[in-house]
């Protein structure tokens, strides 16, 4: 195939995931109601105030991979975490959920939209036309040097935390583990080359200090991919629920990932070779958490296999389906090779939004050549003189 076909394509892919994302009207909405929790848990008033609160998101959110829902009717979660300065000689699991629960209950708004408690979490739902839902995971500091002693990088380990589950409640286990932040920056590092050119370009259209621009803010071919495979996974496999999870998609397309420019040579990258980090040890399937090496993110699959099953069938379906849309020649063609696996509406609307801007790519292009001859062309078709731009760059 042509360079040039190769980058149409790659463009049309990354269309369509900028038309998958959510809005940036909706990540600000959610950014400002989430940090809004986070200043009432912190207030003067407050139990938890004298253990300092502080709300951070984490999962598809923090990595800038969120994609919308297949229907409209249905909303997009943001997975926050509540960190309190405790101690697990201070609390126990019950009552850091009680406390965190308790408080959010005291505002009435607040325990109007509290509609369940979650295995882990607290579930705010926002009536609004965000269409979306906060969960809460309230966490304590874990002592991290089990990590260290594993040959976690302290900038990675050093976030680590204990967190809620009911489920372990009854059990031995004392705290569950978690470190959401460590992997965040885990995944940055997989694509540091091209997310700090891209965040420093922002950075400087918005007269900003790179480090400031959230990363949501910032798309890498890496994050275009993966919301790309999620949606195939979701529109292909619809509501099944041994489909593959949302983390190991992420997990092994970052593994997978080698600073790929563009979104098409990082997808086509990722399908060839994320399988190979999927690892058969001791008689299961292993997906390492790249920072806690005792979680296997495919843990659940031993118990049902066809999870397993499933998620390679899937790859392999990706693949062909990826190389089908490669293989199209011209706009409709491509198009009608993503249909069946995208979507017809979004495929629809990346396609006429990518027309749009091959037209004012064309119009922008035609008015500079007009500038540097000084010939402007009328509606008419009547080539006049261009005494206005004449002799300028």
């Amino acid at each position: 195939m042509v360079t040039t076909q190769l980058t149409e394509v790659s463009r049309i892919l990354e269309q369509l995931a900028q038309v998958l994302d959510i809005t940036p009207s909706q990540y600000r909405q959610a950014v400002e109601r989430y940090q809004a929790v986070g200043r009432y848990l912190e207030q003067p008033d407050s139990p938890l105030a004298p253990f300092k609160p502080s709300i951070f998101p984490q999962g598809s959110f923090r990595y800038g991979t969120v994609i919308k829902p297949i229907t409209d009717k249905d909303e997009f979660d943001v997975d926050t975490v509540c960190l309190l300065q405790l101690t697990r000689q201070q609390t126990t699991q019950p009552q850091l959920k009680k406390m965190v629960g308790d408080w959010l209950k005291k505002d009435a708004n607040y325990a109007r939209m509290l509609a369940e408690e979650k295995r882990r979490c607290w579930r705010l739902d926002y009536a609004e036309a965000t269409r979306f839902h906060l969960d809460i995971l309230p966490a304590i500091p874990d002592r991290y040097q089990w990590l260290i002693n594993m040959e976690v990088p302290l900038e990675f380990a050093s976030h680590a935390l204990c967190i809620t589950d009911k489920e372990t409640w009854s059990t031995d286990i004392d705290w569950p583990r978690s470190n959401p932040e460590g992997y965040a920056l885990w995944f940055e590092r997989q694509m540091q080359i091209i997310l700090g050119q891209r965040r420093q370009l922002l950075a400087e259209q918005l007269q900003l200090e790179a480090k400031d621009v959230p990363l949501y803010e910032v798309k890498t071919p890496l994050q275009r991919s993966i919301q790309l495979l999620k949606r195939h996974r979701d529109f292909t496999l619809g509501d099944d629920e041994d489909k593959p999870i949302s983390i190991i998609i992420t997990t092994l397309a970052a593994l997978s990932y080698r600073e790929e420019q563009d979104v098409y040579s990082a997808l086509q990258n990722i399908l060839q070779n994320m399988t190979q980090y999927v690892l058969w040890k001791d008689g299961q399937w292993v997906i390492c958490n790249p920072v806690n090496p005792l979680e296997n993110f495919a843990d659940r699959w031993k118990d049902s296999p066809r999870k397993a099953t499933l998620f390679f069938d899937w790859v392999n379906q990706a693949r062909m389906d990826i190389g089908n849309i490669i293989k199209r020649q011209g706009l409709f063609e491509v198009a009608s090779a993503m249909k069946p696996v995208f979507g017809e509406t979004m495929v629809n609307r990346a396609v006429n939004q990518f027309g749009e801007q091959n037209r004012l790519l064309r119009e922008e292009g035609s008015l500079r050549m007009q500038k540097s001859t000084g010939i402007l062309t009328t509606a008419s078709g009547i080539k006049v003189p261009n005494h206005t731009f004449h002799g300028r760059s």
